[in-house]
């Protein structure tokens, strides 16, 4: 895996952690946190694609 793909999923995950303790607690604006996640777990799945088609 290269520097890109664990940067964005790295920050995918720690959002991920973020919006589920936060929903957990009732803080508002958690949604839009989870979906922007969601899209960097996305970004993530499709740098690591197209990492490995390379090779």
């Amino acid at each position: 895996m290269t520097k890109k793909v664990k940067i964005t999923f790295a920050i995918g995950l720690q959002l991920a952690v973020i919006g589920s303790i936060g929903s957990f607690v009732n803080w508002p604006y958690m949604k839009p946190v989870l979906i922007t996640a969601g899209i960097f777990f996305a970004i993530a799945i499709v740098l690591f694609i197209i990492d490995n088609s390379k090779d």
